[in-house]
């Protein structure tokens, strides 16, 4: 299965009749069919095979089995594009996972929950994840995934624009690759490293390592050879610009692609081609705003709003060929007004896609704020469902005589965490400004803060701590103390104006 998968799965191919194996059995070759899958690149989005693993392990004390089974249930939802499922699967994972303490497991969940919330955006939570599996997978001795986790921590500090960062775990990357002799690897390190210099304008060595991953492998190499023809044009050797500009036709459809076309044919002078390309450019940037569209929460109003966009656009391009016509017939010998206009009507399109982009980008912060509203609901039911499994494990004794666990302790942190870092989306760093100006005050003390700032009762915020109301009461009682409030002033007020 860890070497060769595609025979692992050939040979659990031979078994025609799983169904008349015995309950036990079953169930492991549901799981061990799911493993080989997953590590054949085969994307299985039904849930039917692995749920009969994930039911019969549930109820059993093997706690590695069941780790596995949540997490390859989390995939089949991840594949068909269910988030919901793919989180609650991940939740029900990791309890597992640090039960039987199986860190290679902890590095698979956490490594996946950074893609959650990399999909959403999050890059904060994002790069917190990716940190956790690093640490998961370095205790494991698991070399291939720890080197893979430091890319993928280094692009979660590109997309902050923290360059020196990104750079930072791009080369502590490429030094533990160097011993796993995977060129795709390699390959992918030094096309990342060729982007972030890229980004810092130090286009010599964005040069050297686009160069070193091509050689290393063919795999990408039409991004690699757009980044290059980026890299050419921006240090005015047009010629192997274009030659590399050539050599990636086959995603000419890009933006990525009319764009370079675009800065070459400018600083030729070639106005027609100019023109022509400007023109690709916002088509290629229409069809992606299109698929885009197709995916956003509100999809169908935004769909209208494109049509009738799309329709203008569409009215504005016929009138312009129409003039070109009248023109080329009746002024052939006023070639240089034609230029003048067809330049004014290529600004006046520059114009018409910023106002195109700034309402893309005004429907992006909506539907993060929708999601920041959801995370922290999430975190909510998280929350009461750790308290709840952890009143269980009190109350009920084990044969293993298990007892609240550091890392259950470390998990609840991380719950707090995350409703805290929801919050703070939605009232623009308030934990932030609070621990800047009251440093005293405990991740506990913030949380409840922001519990209050975001308008929940005191029983709620209880439940949440896991505590009693009267406990909760003189707790926020002594949090007053540390805050200075005056008596007399309201709490949520002296919050809700902090």
């Amino acid at each position: 299965m860890e070497n060769q998968p595609h025979k692992a799965l050939e040979t659990l191919k031979l078994i025609k009749n799983p169904s008349q194996l015995s309950t036990k059995e079953h169930a492991f070759f549901a799981l061990l069919m799911s493993q080989a899958l997953d590590k054949n690149a085969i994307d299985v989005e039904s849930d039917s095979l692995i749920q009969i693993a994930t039911e019969y392990y549930t109820n059993r004390n093997d706690y590695k089995k069941a780790g596995y089974a949540y997490l390859y249930l989390s995939r089949c939802a991840r594949n068909r594009q269910d988030a919901k499922k793919q989180a609650e699967a991940l939740l029900h994972a990791t309890p597992y996972a640090i039960e039987c303490k199986d860190n290679k497991l902890l590095g698979y969940i956490y490594s996946d929950k950074a893609l959650v919330y990399q999909n959403q955006n999050l890059i904060d939570s994002m790069l917190n994840y990716n940190k956790m599996a690093l640490k998961a997978f370095l205790k494991s001795n698991d070399k291939r995934n720890s080197v893979v986790m430091m890319f993928e921590i280094g692009y979660a500090h590109f997309q902050k624009n923290q360059l020196d960062s990104a750079i930072y775990y791009y080369k502590k990357a490429e030094y533990e690759a160097q011993s796993l002799d995977e060129g795709l690897l390699s390959s992918s390190i030094y096309r990342l490293l060729g982007l972030a210099y890229y980004e810092k304008e130090e286009y010599a060595l964005s040069l050297y390592y686009i160069r070193l991953s091509t050689k290393i492998s063919d795999v990408y190499d039409y991004h690699k050879y757009i980044l290059l023809a980026r890299i050419y044009s921006k240090i005015g050797s047009l010629d192997s610009a274009s030659i590399y500009l050539e050599k990636s036709k086959k995603i000419s459809s890009s933006t990525d692609y009319y764009s370079v076309a675009l800065d070459i044919a400018e600083k030729r002078n070639n106005i027609p081609d100019a023109l022509k390309k400007a023109k690709d450019l916002i088509l290629a940037k229409d069809s992606d705003f299109q698929r885009t569209l197709t995916t956003s929460f509100a999809g169908m109003e935004k769909k209208y709003n494109y049509e009738r966009i799309a329709a203008e656009n569409k009215t504005l391009i016929i009138a312009n060929q129409r003039n070109k016509i009248a023109v080329l017939f009746l002024l052939l010998g006023l070639s240089g007004i034609i230029v003048i206009v067809l330049l004014w009507r290529y600004r006046h399109k520059q114009i018409q896609l910023k106002q195109h982009q700034l309402l893309v980008e005004k429907e992006k912060e909506n539907n993060q704020l929708l999601q920041q509203q959801i995370n922290m609901q999430n975190a909510l039911i998280k929350n009461v469902e750790h308290h709840k499994k952890t009143a269980i494990k009190r109350l009920v004794p084990s044969k293993s005589s298990y007892s609240i666990s550091e890392e259950e302790s470390i998990d609840s942190m991380a719950l707090y965490d995350e409703l805290i870092s929801s919050i703070d989306g939605l009232y623009n760093g308030f934990s932030k400004r609070l621990k800047n100006k009251y440093p005293q005050l405990t991740t506990t003390d913030i949380l409840i803060c922001c519990l209050l700032r975001a308008g929940f009762e005191s029983g709620m915020i209880a439940s949440v701590l896991d505590t009693q109301t009267d406990s909760f009461n003189v707790r926020r009682a002594r949090l007053r103390k540390k805050l200075e409030i005056e008596h007399g002033v309201n709490f949520s007020n002296f919050l809700a104006e902090f």
